[in-house]
């Protein structure tokens, strides 16, 4: 009986030391491979769960290593990507200032010229100075523009909301864009109701009901009008801005919000394609949305606001 108890028992060491020795061997190739999966991760190639399913320790920590691949994946596209707009963007902006560069470049040449040879009158001087004046003046708004889009898509700057009268706002829009309508003989039609609050940034919304009724103003005939409508439903405040101008092609409608974007049917008219660009930057940060409608005649442009919103 004891030496059967000695076989037994030495029957089962032998059986322990063997499922040891299985696991062990187990457990190393585990590792081995989770260790060439680190490895792929690492060298960018594509890995996938070949346990799903299984409760394992092995299977848990093979699926987090796929999803901390998917996740650096992620990460790496998202740079990819923004260092491609980046790079858009460098492209658009020096396109954009090259003409009013060259065009400092040279008047500055002609002027110089002239002064050297002592053959330029007191009448090509001022001309010449005006058209610097005048691109000077279009790398000013440019730059400022740039700027602002920066802080915008960056959230450097935050939309401080009041609940204020929103009428006001539109006031002082309207205001500020009359000089430029009364050069082109432009009448508004102006319908607004008694009172309307909504809550909103006056600086930021100002500026956005400004570049509207600039577009409106740029693109329409002389001696033409343009209707300004402030209206409030259950659920938005509308600003509409209708002009009866030059238009867009159809399919345009979501185009013109593009940053730098012009409409096939603009000529002679100067811009830069960046107002309805901000427009509608800043109404997506007042939790809004901004349209553009093809009409018969011109287009109609709309800043929905929505009316139940709490103050930021």
């Amino acid at each position: 009986m004891y030496m059967e108890a000695v076989a037994a028992l030495a029957g089962f060491a032998a059986g322990a030391v063997f499922v040891y020795i299985r696991q062990r061997r187990c457990r190393e190739r585990e590792l081995d491979k989770l260790a060439r999966m680190t490895e792929n991760i690492l060298n960018g190639q594509r890995i996938e769960a070949s346990s799903s399913g299984e409760e394992t320790l092995y299977a848990k920590i093979e699926n987090q290593l796929v999803r901390v691949q998917e996740m650096m994946q992620g990460r790496r596209e998202a740079a990819e990507r923004s260092r491609d707009e980046i790079k858009k963007l460098i492209s658009e902006i020096a396109h954009q200032m090259r003409t009013p560069l060259s065009n400092v470049e040279s008047y500055l040449g002609l002027l110089q010229e002239g002064l050297a040879k002592e053959e330029i009158s007191e009448e090509m001087i001022e001309e010449y100075a005006d058209a610097m004046k005048e691109s000077a003046k279009k790398l000013h708004f440019l730059v400022e523009n740039f700027i602002k889009m920066s802080r915008l898509e960056h959230h450097i700057i935050q939309i401080k909301k009041e609940s204020g009268d929103i009428l006001r706002t539109v006031r002082n829009a309207l205001g500020q864009i009359q000089r430029q309508a009364e050069e082109k003989g432009i009448m508004f039609t102006v319908t607004l109701p008694d009172r309307a609050a909504c809550s909103h940034d006056p600086n930021w919304l100002g500026e956005a009901v400004y570049n509207l009724l600039d577009n409106a103003v740029k693109y329409s005939l002389p001696g033409g009008r343009i209707e300004v409508t402030v209206s409030e439903n259950e659920m938005f405040l509308k600003i509409r801005v209708r002009d009866f101008g030059i238009g867009i092609e159809p399919g345009e409608e979501n185009a013109v919000f593009r940053r730098f974007y012009r409409g096939k049917r603009v000529t002679t008219q100067e811009g830069f394609g960046i107002g309805l660009y901000l427009t509608r930057e800043i109404v997506n940060l007042h939790g809004g949305f901004a349209a553009v409608r093809r009409m018969q005649e011109g287009i109609m442009t709309e800043i929905n606001l929505p009316t139940g919103t709490s103050n930021n």
